[in-house]
């Protein structure tokens, strides 16, 4: 038998997810003490599955996501596959001071041994260039929204005349060029300098010119929502007429939304991988066919 599995604050992708795969889907039950403990609750003991659950405020959520992997196996599943299209502790890839835990390659050993397979979505990698660095041995895909967010500027009616595109550094560069593709318009990449987490500075390439085009930001991530802030800043400053957002994972809190409109940010969109009240971009079709082809 083969099922879908979902966690209480990921329903909805994984209803989406059960429709395009024809899986039948199964809820997680989450219950916890007084003391901060949980406890994780699933009446089913499949030959393989399919666990859905995006790692945002990662930590609580490692621990349930452990427990059932574990339950499972011990039921006879012979093949476990982890949907997490926010997958966490990706950043430190590296020990930039000493004495600094790599939570990358931590994290890799430790879902590892848990799945067989593991499915992401534009995971926040900075010098590791392919997923398959941290998960060894053909396990693991890392999915691009790129396109699924150009579709949603085509959509708002983009046009090469007169959007563009605009990531906030290197790293964006493949969200950019997927975007930029797929609604037919220019992209641009700027750089990034981060010098904390509330204090980034974004410009732009010598010589831009954004005169009386919509700008639309895209990122992997938007948190703090500081770089937004400051990309927004700089588009204005080369002539924008109006800018926009576009994220793969939201992760803000919406009081953040005043601060957005207040540096002339008039939309923010997110992709549902987290559940988010800016969710307006789909992932069921693009995970539904890379589980398809597994």
């Amino acid at each position: 038998m083969d099922i879908l599995i979902g966690f209480p604050e990921g329903m909805a992708l994984a209803d989406n997810l059960s429709a395009r795969t024809g899986l039948a889907l199964y809820p997680v039950a989450l219950h916890r003490f007084p003391d901060g403990e949980s406890l994780v609750r699933l009446e089913a003991a499949p030959d393989r599955a399919i666990i859905v659950r995006s790692l945002d405020q990662p930590n609580d959520k490692l621990v349930e996501l452990h427990f059932l992997a574990g339950a499972l196996r011990e039921r006879g599943c012979k093949e476990l596959t982890l949907v997490a299209p926010y997958l966490a502790y990706m950043r430190q890839d590296m020990e930039f001071r000493p004495g600094e835990v790599v939570s990358q390659r931590i994290m890799g050993r430790w879902l590892g041994g848990l799945f067989d397979r593991i499915i992401t979505v534009d995971p926040h990698l900075h010098r590791t260039h392919d997923l398959g660095e941290v998960f060894p041995g053909g396990r693991s895909a890392a999915l691009s929204a790129g396109p699924l967010l150009g579709a949603w500027a085509r959509a708002q009616g983009a046009t090469a005349q007169a959007w563009v595109v605009l990531g906030p550094d290197e790293e964006s560069e493949h969200l950019v060029r997927g975007a930029a593709e797929a609604a037919g318009i220019q992209g641009i990449v700027g750089l990034k300098v981060r010098r904390g987490d509330h204090d980034v500075s974004v410009g732009l390439p010598e010589g831009t010119d954004l005169s009386g085009r919509t700008v639309l930001f895209v990122d992997d991530i938007i948190s703090s929502g500081s770089t937004l802030i400051d990309a927004a800043k700089a588009a204005y400053a080369h002539g924008a007429a109006r800018v926009l957002a576009a994220t793969v994972h939201a992760v803000f809190p919406m009081d953040r939304m005043a601060a957005f409109n207040a540096a002339g940010i008039d939309t923010v969109v997110s992709a549902d991988g987290i559940a988010h009240p800016t969710n307006q971009i789909g992932l069921s079709d693009l995970i539904g066919e890379c589980l398809r082809q597994l």
